[in-house]
């Protein structure tokens, strides 16, 4: 039940449907996890600013069952490749909140994992 969450100052235009695509199967293949259950949640066009300018970039969240620690590393490489690639963020001007969350304490489908 991988969810990111993204919170980024580049306008909203900019976030299309082919990008979220891109994004949920990013998600999904950096987690090894299918993309069935891969939400993502981008919010455009906010007051953001990240080491005192507000050149784009963003912050986000990344809640998933079974995050392999040992990963985040380059779990944060290829989501953050995409948005340089797609959106121009530099990869320096990125945050990824990475959190692991116990199956029953996230709710789906009347119940929880």
């Amino acid at each position: 039940m991988p969810y990111l969450t993204v919170q980024t100052n580049v306008a909203d235009n900019q976030i299309t449907n082919d990008f979220l695509k891109q994004l949920s199967a990013k998600v999904a293949q950096s987690l090894g996890k299918p993309e069935t259950y891969v939400a993502v949640h981008v919010v455009a066009g906010q007051k953001l600013f990240f080491s005192g300018t507000n050149d784009p970039a963003a912050v986000m969240e990344l809640t998933s069952i079974g995050l392999p620690t040992n990963k985040t590393a380059s779990i944060s490489k290829e989501i953050m490749s995409l948005f340089e690639e797609k959106l121009n963020i530099q990869t320096s001007r990125i945050y990824i909140k990475f959190t692991n969350i116990a199956g029953n304490m996230m709710g789906w489908d009347k119940g929880t994992f």
